[in-house]
């Protein structure tokens, strides 16, 4: 059950920087499956060009998630994503992934590079820069409708 007690997210975060990584990836015991980061959706691009992002009955509803799969669409539109779904993502099928991305307003998009010591895909990253790019141009535009100072 998804609550707003951040203590979890802290600590997991904290355990993770002892170990030298960045943050760690919630999986639900029940059932085997990814669910998000400390404080982060979790997307992944299946090795079929699938945007995959877990269900959202069991995560947070993050509004970046939200628009990345927004996004998503875009790219299935111009044939660089094959589809864009919401579904249970197993955790090996998570390290199995072409790229697996932390999501939300704080990082907007983050790949995660490796899990556990094993290198997430081949190393390169198109789908994340993709992402990068098509966010960035929305936040551009939204800064000139509201007359807002944004800098690169």
């Amino acid at each position: 059950m998804k609550n707003v007690n951040y203590l979890p997210n802290v600590l997991s975060k904290m355990e993770a920087e002892e170990k030298g990584a960045f943050a760690l990836v919630w999986v639900d015991e029940d059932r085997c499956n990814i669910a998000e980061g400390p404080n982060a959706n979790i997307v992944i691009v299946s090795r079929k060009r699938e945007l995959i992002l877990p269900k959202l009955d069991r995560v947070l509803h993050g509004c970046t998630a939200k628009r990345l799969l927004m996004l998503g669409k875009k790219l299935v539109g111009k044939g660089i994503l094959k589809s864009v779904e919401s579904r249970d993502i197993s955790a090996e099928e998570a390290k199995s992934s072409s790229e697996m991305i932390f999501v939300s307003s704080l990082i907007p998009i983050m790949p995660v590079v490796e899990w556990d010591g094993e290198a997430i895909g081949d190393g390169e990253k198109p789908f994340v820069y993709s992402f990068f790019g098509l966010s960035f141009s929305l936040i551009r535009f939204i800064s000139i409708l509201l007359s807002i100072n944004f800098f690169f």
